[in-house]
């Protein structure tokens, strides 16, 4: 086991060497690049800017905005997105300080013809690398707490389809403290927002991704505990199989989520059991769906019907 971590320490290092001794002057085809990479900037005239984004070096970036005259939101041509939008992406907060304070736009989206249209706000929600020191600049600097994407995606099948998740959907499902999503709604995001790509909104994400702890705060600020969600069953016969769409209330999906008795989530869920009892919705009395059984099965694995039962009293 330590050969194999040293050897993982090895991998990332020789990783940070090679991209600290990437040349960015030296031309290359932007069509390789990813998003999130400056050279995407190389050769136009927002170069310079680039370059003094990229190394957080805020002198330099005002120089080139107040006495180079370069457009604040000058977008590159592969993706149409602003610098402000590549700060973000690489969790340059003294970049992105300096070109907002200087006036960038944190609601410009990027290409909205061929890609999701997102903006520098929903980036700075959906990534956990970015700080959230990052999107609290962006709210303060009137970035829009509800932005949704406004470009477009492609289904399972290839079709493209209207791409229209929005910030707080995207900061739900983030790992560990929920402080992106505190933020967002202290800057006025609407708990109850759904669009056609986002089923039920943040109030499903926090289900689906076992959210007990967010899905709680959401409810404590609004969100509607009689929502309805959409689900699918496979409805199987001996010569087809079609889904079969139907919608469930929040007892039902929380009867979805089988945890350890006395861990954590179990705990978060129950707290969530309390807040709706509270208000006339009795988790207790709801029945057990056979996929519920199926889940517990799953997830819990109890060694006979006698501890099924046990847990079934508790979960």
């Amino acid at each position: 086991m330590k050969h194999n971590g040293y050897f993982c320490a090895i991998c990332v290092l020789l990783v940070l060497l090679s991209s600290a001794c990437i040349d960015r002057e030296a031309p290359v085809d932007k069509k390789k690049l990813l998003g999130d990479d400056f050279r995407l900037f190389q050769g136009t005239i927002a170069w310079n800017l680039a370059k003094a984004v990229q190394d957080e070096n805020a002198d330099e970036i005002r120089r080139q905005v107040q006495d180079k005259n370069i457009p604040i939101d000058y977008k590159e041509d592969r993706w149409k997105q602003t610098l402000l939008m590549l700060a973000t992406h690489n969790n340059k907060k003294e970049s992105v300080k300096a070109l907002l304070e200087l006036g960038a736009n944190p609601n410009v989206p990027c290409d909205t013809i061929r890609y999701r249209g997102d903006n520098s706000v929903i980036i700075a929600s959906r990534f956990s690398r970015v700080s959230p020191e990052i999107l609290k600049m962006l709210l303060e600097y009137g970035g829009d707490p509800n932005s949704v994407e406004r470009g477009v995606q492609q289904d399972n099948l290839g079709n493209w389809i209207p791409a229209r998740h929005f910030a707080l959907f995207e900061a739900v499902d983030l790992d560990g403290d929920y402080e992106k999503v505190r933020m967002l709604v202290e800057a006025g995001a609407d708990v109850n927002m759904q669009t056609e790509d986002t089923g039920a909104g943040a109030m499903y994400v926090a289900l689906t991704f076992d959210r007990m702890d967010v899905l709680l705060y959401l409810l404590e600020h609004g969100a509607d505990y009689n929502r309805k969600f959409k689900r699918m069953d496979v409805i199987s016969s001996k010569d087809s199989a079609y889904y079969k769409s139907f919608y469930v209330d929040i007892l039902y999906m929380l009867r979805l989520r089988a945890y350890p008795l006395d861990s954590k989530k179990h705990k978060e869920k129950l707290k969530v059991i309390d807040f709706l009892k509270e208000r006339g919705m009795d988790y207790w009395k709801s029945p057990v769906s056979d996929w519920a059984l199926t889940v517990i099965k799953r997830e819990i694995s109890p060694k006979d019907e006698k501890e099924l039962q046990e847990y079934l009293k508790r979960y």
